[in-house]
């Protein structure tokens, strides 16, 4: 069975009438009277306005990159395993609740 079985076809009038205007160029009537028009959603337009700001932020937070070289250079980096653990235990739990 066909998807289109269950589709009415639509029938388009294809036919466009020329117009002469005043300097004697052709121009579609459809077209002059009509026009065409474009509406962009504000959701588009929020994901447009997301799109330029991810563009403009550098992939890499140098100012940070660089105080943390400072600190494991100078031995006063330290890592909180407990800190670590939850974050770990966390990122797990939320991931299997996507596998349920």
């Amino acid at each position: 069975m066909k998807i289109g079985d269950f589709i009415p076809q639509i029938k388009t009038d294809n036919k466009i009438s020329k117009v002469r205007g005043a300097k004697g160029a052709e121009s579609s009537s459809a077209t002059s009277l009509i026009g065409d028009r474009v509406e962009i959603s504000a959701g588009s337009l929020d994901v447009q306005k997301m799109k330029g700001i991810i563009q403009n932020t550098p992939d890499l937070r140098m100012d940070k990159v660089q105080a943390l070289k400072e600190q494991i250079e100078r031995g006063d980096y330290e890592v909180d395993p407990y800190r670590v653990a939850d974050k770990m235990l966390m990122n797990l739990l939320s991931e299997s609740e996507f596998i349920k």
